[in-house]
C-alpha cells in the first residue's frame, strides 16, 4: 500500500514527512508523540498524515 501525497506531508511545517507506514515499517512506528505536539495539528489534518522527526524533536523540548 502506498501513501497518497498529502499523506506524505507533515501537517505542521507542510515537508516531506518521510514515513514509509505500510510499507514494510517506518521510523513512526516506535515513535511516541506526546499530546502536546499532537494537539498542534490543525483540525482538518488530525489522524490523515504523520508529523515529521523535526518537527516531533522541536516541539518535544
Amino acid at each position: 500500500m502506498s501513501l497518497n501525497e498529502s499523506e506524505k506531508i507533515c501537517p505542521l511545517c507542510g515537508k516531506d514527512n518521510n514515513c514509509q507506514h505500510g510499507q514494510g515499517g517506518c521510523w513512526c512506528e516506535n515513535v511516541k508523540v506526546s499530546k502536546k505536539v499532537l494537539d498542534l495539528v490543525p483540525e482538518d489534518k488530525r489522524g490523515k498524515a504523520c508529523i515529521c522527526r523535526d518537527c516531533i524533536e522541536k516541539y518535544m523540548k
